[in-house]
């Protein structure tokens, strides 16, 4: 609708909220996009500092900044001359985590503490709790753990009414980790507990944004195709009408405009049937890899369990994760990223037989069905798919890096037939998997006793 809207005053809100939404949904290029149509037509000053703001937040997330850039300095200077010194602050914070992310730990730390009172004017929790683990973070890195431990502490408190966010993940690990160096081994315990839920909370958090997303953009797509079909529709309403008039004057072009009808409508059903199977193929397909998606996978696997129920026949189910591929996307940039993800289905495609139901389920996380299959053959399919990802050659990428992934494994004898529950102990089994070190499989073992963060079940590692 931004293209529709003539008044600068709704016509700047609606930029500022897209791009805030996207930056925020972790579509930078998105967010970049509109802060700069934002930049470029504001006039009034605090929406020219807001959008500055996010402008640099995407472009920081895209690397393409560093903490020199002009426009960094400009930004602040934009933010401070309207009075928006919370927003200032808010830029600096993103230059303290690529000085931290750099060991620039010193001039990190000074350019945080500098903004502290300005926090504390405000207290407005997001943005203070990030300072604290921040400032956390750079004080365990120069070995002063007291500091760091206050300032961890300071963190969680401000980020418990916002739930599970980053901040308080890494606030949590500071904490675990602090403890363990003073031999405080009960309280670290405890925060490892908190550390381990609320870091796989706000992974699945990242993970469920990303799906929405990509659901989103699958809708718009049918609806911009049922939307020309329905042009198409009424062109052809059209033309039949001219047609009738025309009938009246002369038979002969009647009769040659009826032969053109025709092969319009054979073009247009054409078409049709090729847009349909392109949106069935969408439907079904990950897009990238090519393997089932989520939803359709949950379709096929509930018609094989219950063939699979009916037959009296065991069913096993896979499920694996790819381990820190965060840090590839971020180190490496997502066509790296999605490069592996392509490497990773194709390897394990060639491991399996062809009646496996093989699906992407998340960003990083893939699953195996395998109808008619016992416990002891899918352990040495997982095998197989581990060694065949840890084998990847990354080197045709221009980086060196190693890609693992870590695997949970269940089977209708200890889960049952309802796909729910053996996603769930498959899940369990991974998790397992994810906290004895990576790149490894676990078992889903319901008489065992030992109880996972996040998970109710038993797990037997391999």
């Amino acid at each position: 609708m931004l293209p529709e809207i003539s008044e600068p005053e709704y016509q700047q809100a609606g930029l500022l909220v897209a791009a805030l939404f996207y930056n925020q949904l972790g579509q930078y290029e998105l967010g970049l996009r509109y802060a700069s149509k934002l930049e470029s037509i504001v006039k009034e000053e605090r929406n020219a500092c807001l959008a500055i703001q996010l402008t640099i937040e995407a472009k920081l997330k895209l690397h393409q900044l560093d903490e020199n850039s002009p426009e960094i300095n400009n930004g602040i200077d934009v933010c401070e001359k309207s009075g928006e010194t919370l927003v200032s602050a808010i830029i600096n914070t993103y230059v303290a985590t690529l000085l931290l992310e750099q060991h620039k730990y010193q001039q990190a730390l000074q350019l945080l503490e500098a903004q502290l009172d300005t926090i504390h004017a405000f207290n407005y929790a997001p943005v203070s709790s990030r300072l604290y683990s921040l400032l956390a973070q750079g004080y365990q890195a120069l070995g002063q753990t007291n500091k760091a431990e206050t300032y961890a502490s300071q963190a969680v408190a401000t980020s418990i009414p916002m739930g599970n966010d980053e901040s308080s993940v890494i606030a949590y690990r500071i904490l675990y980790q602090t403890n363990m160096a003073r031999n405080d081994y009960k309280a670290a315990l405890d925060y490892h507990v908190k550390y381990a839920q609320a870091d796989k909370a706000y992974l699945d958090d990242i993970k469920t944004k990303h799906l929405a997303f990509q659901l989103a953009e699958h809708q718009a797509a049918e609806q911009k195709s049922r939307i020309a079909l329905l042009d198409r529709q009424n062109n052809l309403l059209l033309t039949e009408q001219q047609l009738a008039r025309i009938q009246a004057e002369n038979n002969r072009l009647f009769i040659s405009l009826l032969i053109a009808i025709i092969t319009l409508l054979g073009f247009w059903a054409y078409k049709s049937w090729t847009i349909q199977k392109r949106l069935k193929q969408l439907a079904e397909y990950d897009a990238l890899t090519h393997v089932f998606n989520r939803g359709h996978f949950t379709q096929v696997a509930q018609s094989a369990l219950s063939y699979c129920e009916s037959s009296e026949v065991d069913l096993s189910y896979i499920l694996f994760d790819l381990d820190n591929f965060k840090q590839i996307n971020d180190k490496y940039g997502h066509a790296i990223g999605d490069w592996v993800l392509k490497k990773v289905a194709k390897a394990c495609q060639a491991q399996g037989r062809k009646n496996d139901i093989f699906a992407r389920i998340g960003g990083e996380e893939f699953c195996i069905a395998l109808p008619g299959c016992d416990l002891k053959t899918a352990i040495k399919l997982a095998e197989a798919c581990r060694e065949a990802i840890a084998t990847i050659d990354c080197s045709a990428t221009g980086h060196e890096f190693n890609v693992t992934a870590s695997f949970g494994i269940t089977d209708t004898q200890m889960s049952g037939y309802k796909l729910e529950r053996l996603i769930n102990d498959a899940d369990s089994a991974m998790y397992q998997s994810k906290e004895t070190g990576r790149d490894r499989l676990c078992i889903f073992d319901p008489e065992a006793k030992r109880t996972i963060p996040q998970a109710s079940h038993s797990l037997l590692s391999l």
